[in-house]
């Protein structure tokens, strides 16, 4: 009856257990699975008295194993949780069973039970092992609580190993919604700017438009758009007031159209410089064939206008209509011209004595020939009268080539430029100059550099700069009574054209007088206009050279001009 009742109390305790393992899920629920083996470790501990309870679970993301181990008495081992199951793997290695084993005690001293057991049906999830020091362990009803509870165990890591994955899907999903959120606000804000920067790129554009809009209707230049082709695109009211166009009339034109035919090609050859990106603009002055068929003097700026979102467009700014300038410039050219004229007509003047004697000399030996001729007719000596023919045609000619000199300086013609030996015409003026220079006592020496460029310019104007400074170095001499020497020499110059230099040995330049010898009116002579140094120098500068006065050593002046090869056009 006895032993009945301790059966009955055993049942009853186990049943109670039983309940005790069926109710773990409520307490793990929702749990990570270290938690759950814990409780689970914990409630076996003290339910079947064990000296340890040990279990090594695999990570179900990772696959990485983490060991747990539950004590009865924690204060008497010393060894680690890795030693214990280093121990225990050893036997369980190749075949864990539920059965009992005995094995060395791996929390103490002698030998122990243990019984191991896997929760669920696949080995991945763990393994748990139970170890008491009682013989009989493991009971039957201890075998039934470890497999139930083994049961528990692997329904409950199965719902906190699912719960654990849904918290990281969800963690996931939550950080791929916040990046795609972040990356959405980031867009937005992109947005946003890029409008933002839109409409004050558009309004910047408006603005632009307007003002540009404003200055080219209000301005008082001249503006005018056209394509590459040259064919107008828009001109303003200034513009079009300049040219007696409206502004439909000027888009059946190109700015070529009305450019004066002397200035197309230097035109066209500018603005394909442009278009070929070899310049970023040019100015020009030239002259614009009206409407109305008169012609106008411009200066004109032409820019080429280009972007990613146009065409290229030639913008055209006349910036002044010089046509006033202009006909001024020409009057003071033609007056200049005159003034020059005068000058040289008054200088052949001075030279008129000097002039008829340089005529008298052929024209008398053509007399005595003429008269030698008569007498060898008389004679009948034709070879000797075929002789003082010849020397008569020589004389005339002579006679002739005085007389067309004169007759070139004295007539008032425009600049004619063409290529010429600059020491051809020194010397022609020495010939004009020659009997001056022997009725004054002058000795002339001349230097003429035999390697000489041609030059580019105007004959009648180097000859009359020429015969001025000779003049007045000869006239300069008139005033000492030493010897009275000059000196002409030509060479080419550092800057690749040619360098003429008279030198004389007269009393030399004043010092006051010096900074003023090409002032216009400007004159130490008594009779002098002070008209030819200053003539001289606007001549040789219209030819792109340079005209100046030094003291020579040991005493006289020394005035000497550079000429380019090719020089400016003479105005």
């Amino acid at each position: 009856m006895e032993q009945t009742a301790d059966e009955i109390r055993r049942l009853k305790a186990c049943i109670n257990d039983l309940i005790s393992v069926l109710a773990l899920p409520a307490i793990w629920s929702g749990g990570e699975p270290s938690q759950v083996v814990s409780t689970l470790l914990d409630v076996l501990l003290g339910m079947l008295d064990l000296d340890f309870v040990y279990a090594k679970l695999n990570d179900p993301i990772s696959g990485a194993p983490s060991e747990i181990v539950r004590l009865a008495q924690p204060g008497n081992v010393r060894a680690s949780t890795q030693e214990i199951g280093q121990v225990l793997n050893t036997w369980l290695r190749d075949n864990p069973h539920t059965s009992s084993l005995v094995v060395r005690n791996p929390v103490g001293d002698g030998d122990v039970s243990i019984a191991s057991f896997r929760p669920g049906l696949l080995d991945s999830i763990g393994v748990v092992v139970a170890g008491s020091g009682r013989a009989n362990f493991p009971t039957a009803t201890e075998r039934l609580l470890l497999g139930v509870a083994a049961n528990q165990a692997a329904i409950g890591l199965q719902e906190a190993r699912l719960l654990s994955e849904q918290r990281r899907v969800a963690e996931e999903l939550d950080q791929r919604v916040a990046e795609r959120t972040r990356q959405l606000i980031i867009v937005n804000e992109d947005l946003r700017r890029e409008n933002t920067e839109r409409r004050r790129a558009e309004e910047a554009l408006r603005e632009s438009e307007e003002r540009w809009r404003a200055v080219f209707d209000n301005s008082a230049a001249g503006i005018a758009l056209a394509n590459p082709s040259g064919r107008f695109l828009a001109g303003n009211l200034a513009y079009q007031k300049m040219l007696g166009y409206s502004e439909k009339e000027l888009r059946e034109l190109s700015f070529l159209d009305i450019t004066h035919e002397d200035y197309r090609d230097a035109n066209s050859e500018l603005t394909t410089e442009l278009l070929e990106g070899k310049r970023q603009y040019f100015e020009m002055e030239k002259r614009y064939r009206r409407k109305d068929g008169n012609l106008i003097w411009v200066r004109v700026h032409v820019s080429l206008v280009s972007g990613k979102q146009i065409t290229p467009r030639f913008l055209l700014v006349i910036v002044d209509n010089i046509t006033e300038l202009k006909r001024a410039e020409e009057g003071l050219r033609d007056a200049q011209m005159t003034l020059a004229h005068v000058t040289r007509v008054a200088t052949l003047g001075e030279m008129t004595a000097s002039i008829a004697h340089e005529i008298n000399q052929p024209l008398g030996a053509l007399v005595n020939n003429a008269n030698a001729c008569l007498g060898w007719l008389s004679t009948e000596n034709l070879e000797e009268v075929r002789n003082s023919v010849e020397l008569m045609l020589d004389d005339a000619q002579r006679a002739s080539e005085i007389i067309t000199r004169i007759r070139s300086l004295v007539k008032k013609a425009p600049p004619q430029k063409d290529w010429l030996d600059i020491n051809q015409t020194i010397r022609e003026v020495i010939g004009l100059a020659r009997n001056e220079i022997q009725r004054n006592g002058v000795a002339l020496e001349t230097q003429l550099s035999d390697d000489m460029p041609l030059i580019f310019a105007d004959r009648i104007q180097l000859q009359q700069v020429m015969l001025n400074l000779m003049m007045n170095a000869i006239e300069a001499m008139t005033q000492v009574t030493t010897p009275r020497e000059l000196l002409i020499s030509s060479g080419a110059d550092d800057s690749k054209g040619v360098v003429v230099v008279v030198r004389d040995s007269g009393p030399g330049l004043d010092s006051k007088s010096h900074e003023r010898l090409f002032e216009p009116f400007y004159t130490t002579k008594p009779q002098g206009m002070g008209m030819g140094l200053a003539i001289c120098r606007s001549l040789i500068e219209a030819h792109g050279g340079r005209l100046w006065a030094t003291t020579n050593a040991p005493h006289g002046a020394v005035f000497q001009f550079t000429l380019p090869i090719g020089s400016v056009k003479v105005s």
